[in-house]
């Protein structure tokens, strides 16, 4: 009687327990990188040619791309992802809506400024779809300071800027402004 009470418990314990690891199904963040990778696949028919003004420190040279590989070129938007599971308790989440009920504004900002992405803001247009993205970082070490902004616009290219304050040196910014040629 005592085996079959002692069974009896083992069974019905190793029934509660799971051994089964399930990740969870979203890291609870806008996904940057994989919205460029779509978004960039979307594209890679479309887009002919990149027309690339860079500005530097106020010296502004355009050029027109015909080779050219838009993942190279918006590996820094990827790169700035936060949507990881590590870093759901260091950003905060602010949304507005248009009247009719419609997300128009998704805002993340990084609480413990710990991180690289101080914010990432997307706005989304009438029809629920992306009008624009902004993301905002910052970094710092014994000799040198840097911001930067990246602004993606799916319809039309994307902008960088990078302020840059290295001690003993002037500051520099640049700018690069990329608009797609379908």
């Amino acid at each position: 009687m005592l085996k079959y009470f002692i069974l009896l418990t083992l069974v019905s314990c190793s029934a509660c327990v799971s051994t089964e690891i399930n990740p969870p199904a979203t890291n609870g963040f806008f996904d940057l990188s994989d919205f460029i990778e779509k978004d960039l696949a979307d594209k890679k028919d479309q887009v002919k040619k990149l027309q690339k003004t860079i500005i530097l420190d106020g010296v502004t040279e355009t050029k027109r791309l015909e080779n050219f590989d838009l993942e190279t070129e918006t590996e820094l938007f990827v790169a700035a992802d936060i949507n990881k599971v590590a870093w759901l308790d260091r950003y905060e989440a602010d949304s507005s809506f248009y009247k009719t009920g419609q997300l128009k504004k998704l805002v993340y900002r990084n609480i413990t400024n710990d991180l690289r992405t101080k914010s990432l803001i997307i706005h989304y247009d009438s029809k629920n779809l992306v009008d624009s993205i902004l993301v905002e970082q910052s970094g710092t070490s014994m000799l040198a300071k840097s911001v930067q902004k990246l602004r993606y616009f799916p319809d039309s290219g994307y902008r960088i800027e990078n302020q840059q304050d290295i001690t003993a040196l002037d500051p520099h910014k640049l700018i690069v402004d990329v608009k797609f040629v379908y």
